[in-house]
């Protein structure tokens, strides 16, 4: 399947009760790495999130709940980043992205809980913090790729250290249940391979082990992207 097709498809999971069709697609490894986004979208009236590439419009993984982010991909903004971004297909239905509250840092062996900085989401005014908790909002239109702006901060003011580091946030919306929590590793300064063994512990360690998931067809959900 070409990389432009509008059908989006995901692994086969299993042949489900509810009679929906899951694909997933794949992209080859000579095209290049992605750096995947959200996907909010729902079953059985329950939100659920998938990684997917906002340049193809392809859904990577349907059932991902583990993102990665880099602090400072702009010098400019060495404290920021508008990664990872957010699509849907809930199209008129206003997602809200609850930053739920406590930040862990990477021991280098696993995540713990630590008070000295805090990571912020925002966007459209509205904001959550890993310190206090709280949301931003946003209403799905067609080609939704929403950039919301994350921004670290250290303890009394003063610049956050170099680490690796784990905010956990949860989407809800009206008429829909809330998504399991979803996780987003943000490198700040370190070593790439520290910040993927970080993503794999989150990945072995807090997401469950897959179950059987009904197969959902997203055809031509993610035709004309737009970025903010």
């Amino acid at each position: 399947m070409s990389l432009r097709s509008i059908s989006i498809c995901s692994r086969l999971a299993a042949v489900a009760a509810v009679g929906l069709l899951f694909c997933e697609s794949h992209a080859a490894a000579d095209e290049g790495e992605v750096h995947p986004d959200a996907f909010v979208w729902q079953s059985g009236g329950q939100l659920r999130t998938a990684s997917w590439d906002h340049d193809t419009g392809e859904i990577i993984d349907s059932a991902a709940r583990v993102f990665s982010a880099e602090f400072g991909e702009d010098p400019e903004f060495p404290f920021s980043s508008d990664e990872p971004g957010f699509g849907s297909n809930l199209v008129g239905t206003t997602l809200s992205i609850n930053v739920l509250s406590g930040l862990s840092r990477w021991t280098g062996s696993e995540f713990a809980s630590f008070a000295g900085a805090a990571i912020s989401g925002e966007y459209g005014g509205s904001s959550g913090s890993s310190a206090s908790g709280g949301s931003f909002s946003f209403l799905v239109t067609e080609g939704l790729d929403l950039h919301p702006n994350f921004t670290i901060s250290g303890d009394a003011g003063n610049d956050p250290i170099a680490g690796i580091y784990l905010l956990a946030m949860q989407a809800s919306a009206s008429g829909f249940n809330s998504s399991d929590t979803f996780w987003v590793v943000f490198n700040l300064g370190s070593d790439e391979a520290d910040h993927d063994a970080a993503i794999d512990w989150v990945q072995g360690n807090l997401v469950p082990a897959p179950g059987a998931v009904a197969l959902l067809v997203l055809a031509g959900a993610t035709r004309g992207r737009r970025r903010r």
